[in-house]
């Protein structure tokens, strides 16, 4: 069984850390808690992005047009983990309308560094070791980015496995709930909310042990060039590792080129965001980030009939998302170009998580290595779509067999 936080632990940490971390938008002075013991997540500590509604407390979707915002409902994703016993202690800072105008969340690895976005609380939550679970969003990289930057395990399902009631939207081709977790036997019980939770116990049992991938696809794109070299070795030197245990490694491609998939859904998300978001802002766009408003006039310059060419590439594309594992049990890349970067205004690179989202196959972040500057470099792993807790027990076993290290060292500079 997987190491649990206690509520008590949890706000200590809170309470010690946060003045440094910032990672929490809203934290109410008493926690409900509703005991479900057949449940994985009984009792386990969870923190939610501020995009995603909660009945009664404060849901800005970290934008200064809704610091009054109080939902009446709370979202399912809230719903179902308080059904299932999860104790929710707080909100955690998101960037505004999960784009890229960054809140004041640090990364526990290096205060300097950014902690990735828009996720940037939930992520830096979990590193800090102040919960074993935070819900985020993702609409480009916006769990797995984090993720990888603060050395936590971040989870990505496949699209609509999860449900989006109650969470802003940003993109609704796009969007996905997502979570970050101290470990990848917490993203599978987070799994198994959009299950039969009175079965979660047995498909978890063994969890620990994981299962072996036989064939894995490396995917570098042609942006490979453009990666830093630590990331590439540090890539490199997992697959020299896993080829130890026998794996076999082939290169993958896809149908469009990494950069025409990041310029389709930017344009997506343009679009989405102009026609989701603006109508509730434009009388108080003195409110609105530049980032946030800048995407959503981009927007406003794409026609229907583009729009409309846009989600037929996207359709094309997900139609034939299967046909990449017809040989392979598992694809494999880095998460980023780079490790954290120091400058908290920038959430960092998401291009290389875009083209798992873009085609809404199931991801998850595992931790792969440091730095010489001590920052966490992640490794990323895409699975067949609905194949969620397959590619989740891969990551398990892979990660058993990668070096461990501990927390990040909260105030580090």
């Amino acid at each position: 069984m997987t190491h649990k936080i206690s509520l008590e632990t949890t706000l200590e940490m809170i309470t010690r850390d946060e003045s440094t971390i910032k990672a929490f938008s809203y934290v109410p002075k008493k926690q409900d808690w509703c005991e479900v013991l057949e449940s994985p997540l009984n009792g386990v500590t969870v923190a939610i992005k501020d995009l995603i509604d909660t009945a009664d407390w404060t849901t800005t979707y970290g934008s200064k047009a809704f610091q009054k915002n109080i939902p009446k409902k709370d979202a399912w994703i809230v719903d179902c983990l308080k059904k299932s016993g999860a104790i929710i202690v707080g909100k955690t800072v998101t960037t505004e309308f999960a784009w890229r105008d960054a809140g004041p969340t640090t990364n526990p690895w290096n205060v300097k560094h950014t902690p990735g976005g828009s996720s940037s609380g939930s992520a830096a939550a979990v590193a800090a070791g102040m919960v074993d679970i935070a819900v985020g969003t993702h609409t480009l990289g916006s769990v797995i980015r984090p993720a990888s930057y603060c050395g936590c395990v971040g989870y990505k399902p496949t699209f609509d496995l999860i449900s989006r009631e109650g969470v802003y939207p940003l993109s609704s081709t796009l969007d996905h709930v997502g979570f970050l977790t101290s470990s990848c036997y917490w993203a599978a019980a987070t799994y198994m909310l959009g299950q039969d939770m009175k079965s979660s116990k047995d498909v978890l049992k063994g969890f620990d042990r994981g299962e072996k991938p036989l064939k894995i696809g490396i995917y570098r794109s042609s942006q490979w060039h453009w990666v830093e070299d630590e990331v590439k070795a540090n890539f490199d030197a997992v697959v020299r590792h896993l080829t130890r245990f026998g794996i076999a490694f082939t290169c993958v491609d896809l149908d469009l080129d990494i950069l025409d998939i990041t310029q389709q859904a930017i344009k997506t998300t343009s679009y989405e965001a102009n026609q989701e978001i603006y109508p509730k802002v434009c009388d108080r766009l003195d409110e609105i980030g530049p980032c946030s408003l800048n995407l959503m006039l981009e927007g406003q310059e794409i026609t229907p009939e583009a729009y409309q060419a846009l989600l037929k590439t996207n359709q094309k594309m997900r139609e034939h998302r299967d046909d990449l594992f017809q040989d392979i049990d598992l694809i494999m890349s880095i998460t980023s170009p780079t490790t954290a970067p120091e400058d908290l205004s920038y959430t960092g690179d998401a291009m290389f998580c875009t083209p798992w989202t873009y085609l809404g196959l199931p991801t998850v972040t595992i931790p792969s290595g440091l730095s010489r500057d001590f920052l966490p470099i992640g490794l990323q792993l895409i699975g067949q779509a609905g194949c969620d807790l397959k590619v989740l027990k891969f990551a398990q076993w892979i990660s058993n067999r990668l070096p461990e290290f501990k927390r990040a060292s909260v105030a580090f500079e």
